[in-house]
């Protein structure tokens, strides 16, 4: 039988996907400077893909050194606009502007996922999913704003999924679950293939 699963993540939009497919795990906040490894990276690169990708690696390896005999979980989300990275809002005033700049344009999201055991990278994965905003006017902003909350701050796009998001959407093309924060159905392939 399979040991309970690490996620190497805090992210409640995270947390709320892997119990609602009954997958037995607990959370762990990655021993790593998110930030700091994030500047160290983009020094070197500036695609998002491989940001992604690097501190998924990172997370996932922070824990797995201590938790050696369990899967462990690290993932990251990346959003790029009009070759842009977006980076998380600090206040609400930010997060107007972002949907300003957001507004009636398309973004990519990236998330990456890495499977560490006993230290090793024995599975990744990147999704890129687009999700299109709809021209929004400032009073739309402000109503949307209203609504959300402070809980708009903990997205990197200012949109929750499986919240509010959707009254902003146009369009999404790709995995909705990635748009939430993680591709929960390529996961799950690897586990039922690799693991069980």
């Amino acid at each position: 039988m399979l040991k309970r699963i690490i996620l190497a993540s805090q992210s409640t939009s995270r947390k709320k996907i892997f119990k609602s497919t009954g997958l037995y795990f607990m959370s762990k906040k990655p021993n790593i400077s998110e930030e700091k490894e994030k500047i160290k990276i983009k020094r070197k690169t500036k695609n998002a893909r491989l940001i992604s990708k690097k501190l998924a690696q990172l997370k996932a390896l922070s824990i797995s050194k201590a938790y050696k005999k369990n899967v462990v979980v690290g993932s990251d989300t990346m959003i790029v606009c009009n070759k842009k990275i977006i980076d998380k809002v600090k206040n609400i005033k930010e997060a107007k502007a972002k949907l300003t700049f957001l507004s009636g344009k398309k973004h990519q999201i990236y998330t990456s996922v890495c499977v560490c055991f006993n230290t090793k990278i024995i599975w990744q994965h990147t999704e890129r999913t687009t999700v299109h905003i709809r021209n929004l006017n400032e009073r739309d902003i402000s109503d949307y704003l209203k609504k959300c909350k402070k809980d708009i701050l903990k997205s990197v796009g200012c949109y929750q999924a499986e919240g509010m998001g959707p009254n902003i959407f146009s369009k999404i093309e790709g995995d909705f679950y990635n748009v939430m924060g993680f591709p929960i159905i390529h996961f799950l392939k690897f586990i039922r293939k690799e693991i069980h």
